[in-house]
Parts: structure tokens; C-alpha cells; sequence
């Protein structure tokens, strides 16, 4: 796993703004949305919480009780001002967890960063009263993914054979982003100078941003390479 003071300068420089109004993580926020009030749960712990914009936009729509955890500070201060009213602590889940245990531990697009994701899906299990959720990326990996600390990406068979290893079994794969954003933006977005925009985005990336948001819509349902995994421990 990439050392906190490098996640610290990739909240600083590159993710910013994207978390808020790039179109994959609109479509993400919202799907995690809908399957979460879909759950009966009343505590939720966000392993790799980032800016807070998960947590956020379930405060907006229930009384969850909201725990936030990132290894990066930089993030954390972020999310304090998002989401003031969770509880927000730093974590490295690949070694350690938190005393308490919460009906949903979800995890969004983070463990495509972790070196060693198995021990993090066995402390991620281990703090789950109910369910697991995992959202990831598989299909093969751009340039850009690895810049930004990715060290795999999966198959949903792989990633059921993991949550196994671990004592989580699974109750609904699903996935998203064919054929627009996957993989016709995600190759093209290579070609960009500098790669696929990130840090502070200008009006006219907004602008695009809001486009893409339109056209991923019409993405086919349930295929693509953004996959997310809802497990309880067994």
C-alpha cells in the first residue's frame, strides 16, 4: 500500500474536485444510495472514506450512525468539513481495525489500491455485524490507474473468491459502465495530455463532467467494469 503522506499529496493534487462532480463517482454515489436505504441497518463504517462524500449523502437521506476511515489525514480533515456530524479516524486497514463492530462496513474503490487486500477484506469482515460492500474496477489496467496507486484490478470471480477466503458470502454482484464509460472513455481519457483530468476542475470541465454524467445513463444495465459486491459474514 502506497504510504499516507503520498495519499495526503494525491487528496491535495489530483482527486479534489473529481470526487464531487466526476460522472462515475455521481453514478457510484448513487447506486451506493440506492442499496444501502434497501438494507435494514443503522451503522455504517466507510473504510477509505476520502473526502466524506459517501458518508454525506447518506446522512441526507437517514440517521445513519456515520464512521468515517482513511489512512490519509488530508482526507479526513476533508471529510470533517463534509460530513461534520460522523466520526471521522485514522486507519490502516490492511493492519488494523476499529473495537467497534457496525452493521454495513462498505468499502468504495479502494481496495484496488492495497497491497495486501485479502487482510483487508478479513478486517473489513471482522467488523461487520451484517454486511460487507465492496465496489472495485476490474478489466485491464490504463497507465493512469497505476499513477494513482491501483496494484490490481479484478473479475468478479476473483473478488467473490476473496470475500470466500475471508468468511463473506456473497448476496448480489452488480456492475456498471458499459459501453460508455467502459471501456470507450476509459481508453480514450489516456490520450488526454496528462492523462484523464483530475485536481480542480475549470467550467468547461464541468461542463464535460455533467455531459458524461448524461451519456452514462444509457450505459447497459449490469455491465461494465465498475463491480460491486454486497457480502455478509457466513
Amino acid at each position: 500500500m502506497m504510504q499516507a503522506t503520498s495519499y495526503d499529496d494525491l487528496w491535495r493534487k489530483t482527486w479534489g474536485d473529481i470526487q464531487r462532480v466526476g460522472p462515475v463517482h455521481r453514478h457510484t454515489l448513487k447506486n451506493l444510495v440506492r442499496t444501502v436505504s434497501s438494507l435494514n441497518i443503522e451503522s455504517v463504517l466507510d473504510v477509505g472514506c476520502g473526502s466524506g462524500e459517501n458518508l454525506a449523502a447518506l446522512a441526507a437521506t437517514h440517521p445513519y450512525r456515520l464512521t468515517g476511515a482513511d489512512v490519509s489525514q488530508e482526507a479526513l480533515a476533508l471529510a470533517k468539513k463534509r460530513v461534520p456530524s460522523a466520526r471521522l479516524v485514522q486507519l490502516d486497514i490492511e493492519h488494523n481495525v476499529l473495537a467497534d463492530k457496525f452493521d454495513l462496513v462498505m468499502s468504495i474503490q479502494v481496495v484496488e489500491h492495497l497491497l495486501d487486500d485479502v487482510a483487508a477484506l478479513k478486517n473489513m469482515a471482522g467488523m461487520a455485524k451484517s454486511f460487507v460492500l465492496i465496489s472495485t474496477i476490474q478489466g485491464r489496467m490504463r497507465p493512469s490507474e497505476i499513477a494513482i496507486g491501483h496494484v490490481r484490478n479484478y473479475s468478479a470471480a476473483n473478488l467473490r473468491s476473496k470475500l470466500a477466503s475471508v468468511g463473506l458470502e456473497v448476496v448480489k454482484i452488480s456492475n456498471w459502465g458499459f459501453p460508455f464509460y467502459s471501456p470507450i472513455y476509459r481508453s480514450l481519457a489516456e490520450r488526454l495530455p496528462g492523462g484523464p483530468p483530475g485536481g480542480s476542475v475549470t467550467s468547461l470541465g464541468k461542463i464535460a463532467a455533467s455531459a458524461l454524467y448524461h451519456l452514462y445513463w444509457l450505459n447497459w444495465p449490469d455491465k461494465g467494469d465498475i463491480v460491486t459486491v454486497l457480502s455478509h459474514p457466513s
